[in-house]
């Protein structure tokens, strides 16, 4: 899986990659402008990856440089870090409730989702399992072909499941919630802030983040890097003036998260999807029900509001769901936490339990 993150580059040495990377960034923030345009939820995103994925699908060649996606994270956790404030550090015990409901939630659907692919479908039960899993398109095929899934399976259902919950949900979140797009981001800064977003008086701000979050890769932790450009952004701003990011910025992440994603998916993967229709359509069904019931839950006994409450279960990736989030004009610190924790425990404690079951039930 992670060979194909780099794409298939053609013949012509580094000015041949250079090339490619020029099209498939001029491709994506093409994508993503006309996306934004015409008012779709996480524009930025969801256009750029529709863009190059086109555009791979096509032609294979799409590409870019796989560590340029530590550079999206990093920007990401940078920008998130540049919100918290000593108030949002008070609200993280509040969160352990809706936290435990959100795993809980995603734990009945994964398990409801893989016992209906087992029985209407001839895969066996792990891949099932790892195919319903809440998180990871890179880390879940990895940790599946380790327990013996069919991981060509798996990578197609968890591209279904990131598509999904980057494409549909964001809108019929905002549908649901009636809230208002806020397509303009310079906007959610405010009058106050937006003259001093600045690239040059954020650069020690961005350095800072890029050191913490290259340490947080290195460590193994799941969404490391992303956690810990946050954290490191998050004191300097708890200790000094840090200035906001410029709003360009955290579009520029989004067009490069989008490109990162969309060369990953090739005209090959598309193919498997095809023969996974059935087994796609209970997923995005279940997920569905799932970010739509279990966040009216999580308003009604934590007081969540709607949107946030959805949003927080929307099985998309940490990094995609907070650029999108933004985008919406919700920039809220719980459901950043939210996100960041759902993954992390999903990663770690979701194939403990797949491997719990599997040797209670007989199957492995």
């Amino acid at each position: 899986m992670r060979a194909a993150y780099r794409g298939v580059p053609k013949r012509g040495g580094k000015a041949g990659e250079i090339v490619q990377i020029i099209m498939t960034v001029a491709l994506a923030t093409a994508g993503g402008l006309c996306a934004r345009k015409i008012g779709i939820p996480g524009g930025m995103l969801v256009g750029a990856l529709l863009a190059v994925t086109g555009f791979n699908m096509l032609t294979g060649q799409a590409f870019l440089w796989p560590q340029t996606r530590i550079l999206a994270q990093v920007l990401t956790g940078a920008y998130i870090g540049g919100m918290i404030c000593m108030e949002d550090l008070r609200r993280i015990p509040k969160i352990v409730g809706p936290y435990l409901m959100i795993i809980g939630c995603f734990a009945v659907v994964n398990m409801v989702t893989a016992f209906s692919i087992f029985y209407l479908t001839d895969l066996d039960f792990v891949t099932c399992l790892f195919c319903a899993m809440p998180g990871g398109i890179t880390d879940a095929p990895l940790i599946a072909m380790d327990m013996g899934a069919d991981v060509v399976s798996v990578t197609a259902m968890q591209l279904v499941r990131l598509l999904f919950g980057m494409g549909c949900l964001p809108t019929i979140i905002m549908w649901i919630g009636r809230k208002r797009h806020e397509a303009d981001t310079a906007a959610a800064i405010g009058p106050g802030q937006k003259n001093r977003a600045s690239l040059c008086r954020f650069l020690p701000v961005l350095a800072a983040a890029l050191t913490a979050g290259l340490i947080g890769r290195r460590t193994g932790i799941p969404a490391g890097t992303m956690t810990f450009s946050l954290t490191a952004t998050a004191l300097l701003k708890l200790t000094k003036d840090v200035p906001p990011m410029p709003p360009w910025l955290r579009k520029a992440a989004q067009v490069i998260t989008g490109c990162c994603i969309g060369s990953l998916i090739t005209i090959e993967q598309v193919i498997a999807m095809k023969q996974m229709l059935l087994p796609a359509v209970i997923l995005c069904l279940n997920y569905l029900l799932c970010c739509v019931g279990g966040g009216m839950l999580l308003r009604r006994v934590f007081g969540l509001d709607r949107c946030i409450a959805m949003l927080a279960l929307s099985p998309a990736g940490a990094t995609e769901m907070t650029l999108i989030a933004a985008d919406l004009g919700i920039e809220d610190v719980d459901l950043v936490v939210l996100q960041i924790c759902r993954l992390v425990g999903v990663l770690m404690l979701f194939p403990q339990l797949f491997a719990l079951l599997l040797r209670f039930s007989g199957r492995t």
